[in-house]
């Protein structure tokens, strides 16, 4: 059965047309994931599926009575809810229910009410509702996929507006779930996790009952959750039934024999061409050349091949040699109101890279925050060569998204020209008219490209980068790879994803 049919989609974005007449359906019970370049236009194609946007042709039809669930802005009107109120309204009438049960079966304690018995009764008959739409392992469900996600009992009273943004997205996340509606539409939902976590995600979605798309970089976690991938690329949706190893296998098949098509073809057109030219003129073969005219004007031609990859080419500029020590950290205490954690020590020497793993909210970030000065330490000492030169990539976006890139690298850098500008992004990724645009209309790949350019274009001799993976396409991680690789200077990264840090890093602060 299909949930939703989209026929001939098509949507200009800035005078440009992100699709050309997409078509697909997602049928009941398909577990898809959605892949492609940053700035492909996935996010937007959510917005679409989910009537945020109006396209500019084609149509998107649900079938009547399915339902979805998408975080969008709705799940952020309830941000002075608790955790548990904001969990619990997923079964509120049921909650309700009870509530009315329980006032019943208090009426009917009187056994010299005239009404006792009808008490009794009508109590009973709810109790025999809720049993039967499976009340009672309501609290069970919500608890399992709070410990699933790495969500504390401790926050279930916490108002949503005073968790971090990590957690408050995993709270969203465990919403999403709970409800199990017909399709789940999830963009990212790995980024605000970490491996514990992820692999908790992988085995739930991998038993889900209903279908989902998921929009994700993550290949190891693509290859544990999908039976199908759509590819979009080039402005349109290839379509794999199979695993994402079918799909990288497959994808590669298509596009040589793509590439011997329109070879094939461009051969034949220009051999009818030749003779046209030839034999248009002659009067024993004139029609013929005619008709092949004809035949030929015809002829739907196939694009040229193009390669939809956004190139990327991240550096670091190394700010020269500061001597042997960089950083001595002396039982730093590290929190907000209370520690976080057990004092911590460690000493960086030159050249050294370290990785800071654990679990989500244990205070790797705060780490990060206090050592670059964003919020004081509540005891103990760290110090930094007094020649350092940091570069810091920040996990949360920035506070002023209505300014464009090129405004945000000239506030940082109010030297340099609109041209050398366009070109430092360019090689981030963030090229031609991606450069004027509102930072939200960006994707949050092209987002943090933007953000990682500014580290690109000053010299420094220590990198603090929390969580820069995190939106970010194949392509573009596999160059910021090889970026820290090259970079002779120190680097301190709070990461979650294994396959990324796991070769690159001298040592390891783990944090539990």
């Amino acid at each position: 059965m299909s949930l939703v049919k989209v026929e001939d989609l098509k949507f200009n974005y800035y005078d440009k047309d992100l699709y050309k007449g997409l078509t697909f359906q997602i049928n009941q019970g398909e577990h898809i994931v959605l892949v492609g370049q940053n700035g492909s236009g996935k996010t937007t194609l959510f917005d679409l599926l989910t009537l945020k946007l109006i396209p500019d042709r084609g149509k998107i039809d649900w079938t009547p009575g399915i339902k979805y669930s998408y975080l969008d802005q709705h799940y952020k009107q309830f941000d002075n809810f608790t955790v548990k109120e904001f969990l619990e309204q997923i079964y509120a009438d049921l909650f309700q229910k009870e509530e009315m049960m329980n006032e019943l079966y208090d009426k009917g304690s009187n056994v010299d009410d005239p009404d006792y018995f009808k008490y009794i009764e009508r109590a009973s008959n709810i109790n025999d509702e809720l049993l039967r739409l499976d009340f009672y392992s309501i609290k069970e469900k919500i608890s399992k996929i709070l410990v699933g996600l790495g969500i504390s009992k401790t926050y279930l009273d916490t108002k949503l507006s005073l968790l971090s943004s990590g957690q408050r997205e995993k709270v969203y996340l465990a919403k999403m779930l709970l409800e199990e509606n017909d399709l789940l539409l999830l963009d990212e939902p790995t980024n605000y996790l970490d491996v514990t976590y992820i692999a908790w995600l992988k085995e739930y979605l991998k038993n889900y009952p209903k279908a989902f798309l998921i929009i994700s970089h993550d290949e190891p976690f693509c290859e544990a959750i999908a039976n199908v991938v759509f590819h979009l690329h080039n402005g349109i949706i290839d379509r794999y039934k199979g695993d994402y190893k079918y799909f990288k296998e497959q994808s590669v098949i298509r596009k040589e024999q793509y590439q011997k098509d329109y070879e094939a073809q461009q051969r034949y057109i220009k051999k009818e061409e030749d003779f046209i030219a030839a034999h248009l003129v002659r009067a024993t073969s004139s029609r013929m050349a005619k008709s092949r005219r004809t035949r030929l004007s015809h002829l739907e031609r196939m694009e040229a091949p193009k390669d939809d990859t956004n190139k990327v080419f991240i550096s670091f500029p190394y700010s020269g040699d500061i001597g042997e020590k960089i950083l001595d950290v002396d039982s730093l205490i590290i929190g907000y109101n209370k520690p976080l954690l057990q004092p911590i020590s460690f000493s960086l020497r030159k050249g050294d890279k370290i990785c800071v793993v654990g679990k989500n909210g244990i205070g790797k970030s705060t780490l990060v925050k206090t050592l670059m000065g964003i919020i004081p330490s509540l005891g103990g000492s760290f110090k930094f060569n007094e020649r350092v030169k940091i570069g810091y990539f920040s996990q949360t976006e920035m506070d002023d998204l209505s300014i464009t890139p090129i405004q945000y690298i000239s506030s940082l850098y109010p030297l340099m020209t609109p041209l050398e500008i366009r070109k430092a992004l360019a090689r981030c990724g963030v090229k031609s008219n991606l450069a004027i645009k509102p930072l939200k209309e960006l994707s949050g790949g092209e987002e943090a490209k933007t953000r990682l350019t500014a580290l690109t274009i000053a010299k420094s001799n220590v990198l603090i980068l929390d969580e820069p993976t995190n939106h970010i396409d194949k392509v573009a991680k596999e160059s910021l790879k090889d970026a820290i690789m090259d970079y002779p200077g120190v680097v301190i990264m709070v990461s979650h994803e294994v396959d990324f840090y796991s070769d690159i890093f001298d040592s390891m602060l783990h944090f539990e």
